[in-house]
């Protein structure tokens, strides 16, 4: 028996490669950030603590690279690119909107986000509601 295929042309695959440039992201945020915190630790004797830390650098990360590349390393691994509804630049206040959202596109381990991205037309997240973006498959 065949199974079904599932590329990035439908909207299972879509959300897919979605999910694996979240954990992609996730993982180099984290990274990132700890190698700072041992770069500061070795140099200064300081350390990021506090509960907004990862936070904040995680919202900048995603600001910093969707507003000015249209897409974050793991969206590149995976294929994809944010745009603007008409397929526009995404620009670094509508990445700052958009990423505002994740805190409620991510309730209870982002099933908000699927849940809204399966059940609404244009596989779109809150965030992407919200700041008129889209996330697609990239031309490369």
């Amino acid at each position: 028996m065949d199974r079904p295929r599932i590329d990035a042309d439908t909207d299972a695959g879509l959300l897919i490669r979605r999910g694996g440039a979240v954990v992609a992201d996730a993982l180099l945020v984290g990274l990132l950030l700890g190698l700072v915190g041992v770069a500061l630790s070795l140099f200064f004797g300081l350390a990021p603590s506090g509960r907004w830390t990862l936070p904040i650098a995680y919202l900048g990360y995603h600001v910093a690279f969707e507003g000015t590349f249209g897409r974050t390393p793991g969206k590149r691994l995976f294929g994809l690119v944010v745009t603007g509804s008409e397929g526009s630049s995404c620009g670094p206040r509508t990445a700052l909107v958009r990423n505002l959202l994740r805190v409620v596109d991510g309730a209870v381990f982002y099933l908000v986000g699927v849940a809204v991205v399966v059940l609404t037309d244009g596989d779109r997240r809150v965030g992407d509601h919200v700041a008129g973006t889209r996330v697609a498959r990239s031309g490369e």
